[in-house]
């Protein structure tokens, strides 16, 4: 588990430096830039994906 290795030491730093809120702000933030790394940079989809839902197929 990287994921919970990282933000654990982040927090543990957040905590040493500005007490319980920047424990909470520094493993948060940890946590939320680890998910966006692996959502845009190791799901794998193609590069014509928008990624925003709106699949039209309109073949008519």
């Amino acid at each position: 588990m990287l994921g919970s290795t990282a933000a654990m030491k982040a927090a543990k730093k957040g905590y040493k430096r500005y007490g319980v809120p920047g424990a909470l702000a520094a493993g948060g933030g940890a946590i939320l830039g680890i998910r966006f790394i692996k959502r845009r940079f190791l799901s794998g989809t193609s590069e014509n994906d928008t990624g925003d839902g709106t699949a039209t197929t309109d073949d008519q």
